[in-house]
């Protein structure tokens, strides 16, 4: 009789008081007390991630526009160098003399070279 008694089920009263228990303990207390720092300390790290990479895409940006910046300064100077008048003025410190009589060379056949 007292082997029937110990294997039996507890009952779902018994049960529920068993996890009233188990609630209100230490070692319950504990565990959700680490799953609140370890989520905390798990925020606190993503979002300091975030806020660095925010940090890096802004200075990367600075650096993309101060790029273009120069890019478009360099873009201007090559144009004042190929303006005629750029060109004409470096003509002249080249000591080059302009040709009165310029004579034209035509091609007398279709083909230019034969095997």
């Amino acid at each position: 009789m007292v082997a029937e008694y110990l294997c039996q089920q507890p009952t779902l009263r018994q049960k529920r008081e068993l996890m009233k228990k188990w609630f209100l303990s230490a070692s319950c207390r504990f565990i959700f007390g680490a799953f609140v720092v370890v989520f905390g300390v798990m925020y606190v790290a993503q979002t300091n991630a975030i806020s660095t990479k925010g940090y890096t895409m802004n200075d990367i940006e600075r650096r993309i526009q101060a790029l273009k910046q120069q890019n478009q300064k360099l873009e201007f100077e090559i144009a004042t160098h190929r303006s005629m008048r750029s060109i004409q003025s470096r003509l002249s410190n080249l000591n080059l003399v302009a040709t009165d009589n310029v004579k034209y060379v035509t091609l007398t056949g279709s083909s230019v070279a034969r095997r």
